[in-house]
């Protein structure tokens, strides 16, 4: 007897039919696959989705055989610029529908005139373009939700959830807990069902201020993810936030190399869970008039909304999800990547995400 089964039930295992005679029934134990199928039946038309290794690596092409998002999923992405007439974006920003574009009015009353996508926390305007060539943010965007299926670039791993842009960081640098409060309870506030945030937050573990918008944000259900950081270190400090979905980076630039832990990414027994971010090809800002540029970046920048897009998919494919079931299914999904990571085994959470187990 291998296992009990349940009353008068049991799981055997034996070599002859001799030693089953004792038993009223004996039925052979087959081996099922259900409907799942691991092949690629929606493959895009972009004509460089051939550069983004990512995808290949979660299997994302396999997980929209069931969902490629749902718009009602908002992602917020905090970050310090958007350009919002990239061609693989445009269609693919969050809209308040309940404010009147241009008209100086607060329509909705929510407190923010013009707000109609998204908001600028830093110069406190309406205006989430920065004037200068920085792209961070309109890659995070990108990789979430580039527009699938339009001949041009690549595509996102969620493209059809919704993406928030909410700009916090200024061209001089200025951050502080006033604007990444004021962030949140705006991404909150306004139906974010996730929030990436890509950014070292290492020096908010004891600011009240940031770890009172970090509880706002879960005690409304909303997932928040965050880079695990950059600086190749064990047990980073905003590990301590337990709040957080910390998201480690690994290698995604081929087969040979993918799943090593990327050596520039933090990693520790507080981080949760790992993505492709070293590297990723997604749309990128670049001069002015050019609105369909894509390149590289790496990063756990990168990694982080790899992550997020994965549970927006989760979401859609399970609205009735909680937060919580969310991320454990986020968790229970991912792929052990331990037999390429010996020297950080049990230090990269929960291993590296998998699209394609995550929405069934």
């Amino acid at each position: 007897v291998k296992r009990v089964l349940g009353k008068n039930l049991y799981l055997l295992k034996d070599t002859t039919q001799k030693s089953l005679a004792k038993y009223k029934y004996a039925y052979p134990n087959y081996q099922y696959f259900g409907d799942y199928k691991d092949v690629e039946s929606n493959r895009p038309n972009d004509i460089n989705f051939e550069k983004q290794f990512h995808h290949q690596m979660v299997k994302t092409t396999v997980a929209w055989n069931t969902t490629s998002g749902d718009e009602k999923i908002i992602v917020a992405v905090t970050d310090n610029e958007f350009q919002i007439d990239h061609k693989d974006l445009e269609s693919s920003w969050w809209k308040n529908q309940d404010e009147i574009a241009n008209n100086g009015i607060d329509d909705d009353g929510n407190g923010y005139i013009d707000d109609v996508v998204g908001w600028d926390f830093f110069n406190n305007d309406n205006n989430v373009v920065d004037p200068t060539q920085s792209t961070h943010g309109t890659h995070v965007s990108g990789i979430i939700a580039a527009t699938a299926n339009n001949k041009s670039g690549g595509v996102g791993v969620a493209p059809g959830v919704k993406v928030m842009p909410l700009k916090w960081y200024g061209e001089d640098g200025s951050w502080t807990s006033a604007i990444i409060s004021e962030t949140y309870h705006y991404a909150v506030d306004n139906g974010a069902k996730i929030i990436t945030t890509s950014y070292n937050v290492d020096g908010f573990v004891d600011d009240q201020a940031y770890l009172a918008a970090i509880k706002y944000i879960r005690s409304h259900d909303v997932i928040i993810f965050n880079s695990a950081g950059n600086a190749g270190q064990k047990n980073p400090p905003r590990q301590k936030i337990k709040e957080l979905v910390l998201v480690c980076s690994v290698k995604s630039g081929n087969e040979k190399k993918q799943d090593k832990k990327s050596s520039f990414s933090n990693y520790g027994t507080g981080i949760d869970i790992c993505a492709p971010g070293d590297p990723v090809y997604a749309p990128i800002k670049w001069s002015t008039g050019t609105q369909d540029h894509y390149g590289e970046l790496s990063g756990t920048s990168m990694a982080a909304p790899v992550a997020a897009a994965v549970a927006a998919l989760i979401w859609s494919a399970h609205p009735n999800f909680t937060d919580e079931e969310v991320i454990q299914k986020l968790y229970d999904s991912a792929d052990n990547i331990d037999k390429r990571n010996f020297w950080y085994k049990k230090k990269l959470g929960a291993g590296r995400v998998n699209a394609a187990k995550a929405v069934l």
